[in-house]
């Protein structure tokens, strides 16, 4: 069985980035605010449209603090 699976890969500092991101989700979340990229700017003090190339970082982030 052929499994096509593609993967980029992240500096270390798109790692933290990363790891940034989660905790700032977090953060919102849990403080019962709706999480959006203008609140995550604010958070991390960065710009939306940077935000916007991890965006599917972040909804899949979030699916998983709202399992926790």
């Amino acid at each position: 069985m052929s499994l096509d699976l593609t993967y980029e890969e992240i500096t270390s500092d798109e790692a933290d980035f990363i790891i940034s991101l989660y905790y700032a989700v977090s953060k919102i979340y849990k403080a019962g605010r709706p999480v959006t990229l203008v609140g995550l700017g604010h958070e991390l003090n960065v710009t939306t449209t940077e935000l916007s190339d991890y965006l599917h970082f972040i909804v899949a982030i979030l699916d998983k603090v709202e399992e926790e």
